[in-house]
């Protein structure tokens, strides 16, 4: 089973990713920095993050960039929620027993 995060983990990354991208673009300008090539990579790399996160958002499919393979029998406590392993007999987290 493939499990991504949560539609507002990923807005939250996205945004996260626009604001270092500014920050860093203001940090440089502040010390008289020219737009060379390292700004310019700078940016593409911000946006990409940012378009990735945002992608993963709001598109139904996602990015396998952000996919977590809990593996095939893997399941759920049914007490606290958490991924549980194949063969355990009780909830590594909350102690509940399972099955």
């Amino acid at each position: 089973m493939k499990v991504r995060p949560g539609r507002e983990r990923s807005l939250l990354a996205g945004v996260m990713a626009l604001v270092v991208m500014v920050v860093g673009l203001v940090m440089m300008g502040g010390l008289g920095g020219r737009l060379g090539w390292f700004t310019f990579l700078w940016v593409l790399v911000g946006l990409g993050g940012a378009a990735a996160s945002f992608y993963n958002a709001f598109s139904r499919r996602g990015l396998p960039l952000y996919e977590v393979d809990l593996g095939e029998d893997a399941g759920f406590c049914s007490q606290c929620g958490r991924p549980i392993g194949e063969g355990d007999r009780f909830c590594r987290h909350c102690g509940a027993p399972l099955r």
